[in-house]
């Protein structure tokens, strides 16, 4: 008999240990619960594992107490507090709850830019974490990354180790997993698949790129290019009608790895037009096709990232408007003219004093942007 939500519940609540609050499915690919575990008087994130029963059950939670096994190795990585079986087939894992992910974050559109680096800068950290103790994560993305608030600012954490794989050395590689089909880098369509330290950083560019510009689209059909267009077009031919799943996601498999070898995935994100050279140029490198020409130690994208000097540029919520608050002792506002659509002009305040004045026009948000760098670089 399969088994349902209802049955796992019912499996936890056996142990005494915990109190449901809520069902989790943001990202999840297991059944995921926020519950308070009562012993130890704690909020936290429960997931039910669906370990290989000829490996270690608990492989995955042993993995992540072994990177976070001493104290400062606990800033950029979730905690677990909990592991045992749970039934004849799971695993039950409790660990730190942190709150919502980047995914859910990003529903709300961009984050502010240097907020952004921010959330980037202490995911690499983590990462750092993992590759130091010969570990590669080989599933980063928005859903896999947590996001709380200290000493002012977003704090990332990454989660879900159900992809971590041990690597012999620091510059080995392992196969990769195919586990999330967009964040692929180009050696992990190859034939033999590889995934090293470098993957895991082509992947953190993917998720710096959609904290900055947005999410990028999650209908495959964004992706679509030329040649998937043809095969589809074929495949329904030749069956007559509708193309299956499977076949589908098989062309959209080869269309994803064509984009990761070729102009990249974040070639059909949006771009927002504050987004200067300086940090356009970090997030190209993270994402090249070729590892070779990527960073190849988080180290290295930390020291560029945190060499930024920019205004913290973000989307005003009335619409076509950009906004950064603080930048050398004033806030700006840049939007189109409502006299002259085709011109935009740039507006200043001194900060938080909200008495915005004209400063200067444009004739595109780039160059507004561009302005205000060069009048206060």
């Amino acid at each position: 008999m399969s088994t349902t939500l209802q049955d796992i519940q019912q499996l936890i609540a056996a142990t005494g240990k915990y109190r449901f609050e809520a069902e989790n499915t943001d990202g999840a690919n297991a059944y995921a619960f926020r519950a308070h575990h009562l012993p130890l008087d704690l909020p936290v994130f429960l997931k039910v594992l669906y370990p290989d029963p000829s490996g270690d059950l608990f492989a995955e939670p042993r993995l992540l107490v072994e990177a976070t096994r001493t104290e400062s190795n606990e800033r950029n990585l979730v905690r677990v507090y909990d592991a045992q079986r749970l039934g004849d087939d799971f695993v039950l894992v409790a660990m730190e709850y942190i709150g919502g992910s980047i995914l859910s974050r990003l529903s709300g559109g961009p984050l502010p830019m240097m907020e952004a680096v921010c959330a980037a800068i202490g995911l690499l950290h983590g990462l750092a974490q993992l590759h130091q103790a010969l570990l590669v994560h080989r599933d980063i993305k928005p859903a896999n990354v947590l996001l709380s608030q200290r000493h002012g600012r977003l704090w990332p954490k990454i989660t879900d180790f159900g992809s971590v794989a041990r690597i012999a050395h620091a510059s080995a590689s392992v196969t990769a997993s195919r586990h999330s089909a967009l964040y692929v880098p180009a050696e992990g369509w190859a034939t033999p698949s590889r995934y090293d330290a470098r993957s895991d950083l082509y992947q953190v560019g993917l998720v710096l790129f959609a904290m900055v510009h947005g999410p990028l689209p999650y209908n495959d059909d964004a992706y679509l290019d030329r040649e998937a267009r043809k095969e589809l077009r074929d495949l329904a031919k030749a069956s007559g009608g509708d193309v299956d799943d499977f076949d589908r996601q098989k062309v959209v498999d080869r269309m994803l790895a064509r984009a990761a070898s070729g102009k990249g995935v974040i070639s059909f994100g949006q771009m927002q037009p504050y987004v200067p050279k300086s940090l356009a140029r970090i997030m190209n490198n993270a994402v090249s096709p070729a590892a070779a020409d990527r960073y190849q130690t988080p180290s290295g994208m930390i020291g560029d990232l945190e060499a930024l000097r920019l205004p913290d540029w973000r989307l005003a919520p009335c619409g076509e408007q950009y906004v950064a608050n603080g930048w050398s002792g004033w806030d700006w506002s840049i939007g189109k003219d409502p006299k002259k659509p085709k011109q935009w002009i740039v507006l200043r305040s001194p900060k938080a004093a909200t008495n915005f004045r004209w400063w200067a026009a444009a004739d595109s948000a780039r160059s507004a942007c561009g302005l205000v760098m060069e009048a206060t670089a």
